[in-house]
């Protein structure tokens, strides 16, 4: 296939996502408004939202897979992607843990950024591992391969520290 189709095929996948999501958000709206209203108006609205944010995710899934393997034979590409993916993993175990080493945080800019780079490592840690192993699986070389295998290796650590500080309970003051 040529470039241009690859370019295409793609476009046209992300265009699908974003007709999907707009679809999903006026068919909510058709249900919704036969409801009674009462002030909930921003309930609706967010409801709107979320409805047309889980269309778009789950349709731009595919067009985002076909980018991933087209871009197989470009070393570069996934060199960049392993480091980035290396790198984010290792500052969110860094920040999942620093609580543990430095339990007075303060009100310093760097303490709320890294507490803010901690809860969300811990909300989306399925998601990063998912995406990271993902990433493994298309990796054209043995290099990029391994550097994202060990960057899941590290979300599967920050995972074991998001069951542990979501399930287990901490001992009374």
């Amino acid at each position: 296939m040529r470039r241009v189709a690859k370019l295409s095929v793609v476009t046209g996948g992300y265009v699908a996502a974003i007709v999907a999501g707009f679809l999903s958000g006026w068919l909510y709206n058709v249900r919704v408004s036969a409801l009674p209203y009462d002030t909930s108006g921003g309930m609706y609205a967010g409801g709107e939202m979320m409805s047309s944010l889980a269309a778009f995710l789950v349709v731009s899934l595919v067009p985002t897979l076909l980018a991933l393997w087209f871009l197989r034979a470009h070393q570069g590409f996934w060199n960049c992607v392993a480091v980035g993916a290396l790198a984010f993993a290792g500052v969110g175990l860094v920040a999942v843990v620093r609580p543990l080493l430095f339990p007075r945080g303060g009100p310093h800019v760097a303490s709320m950024i890294m507490e803010l780079v901690r809860i969300s490592q811990l909300l989306g840690v399925p998601l990063w591992a998912g995406a990271f192993g993902v990433c493994a699986l298309l990796a054209p070389s043995r290099a990029s391969r391994l550097t994202l295998i060990t960057a899941t290796a590290i979300e599967a650590v920050i995972g074991v520290c998001a069951v542990v500080h979501w399930f287990v309970p901490s001992p009374p003051l």
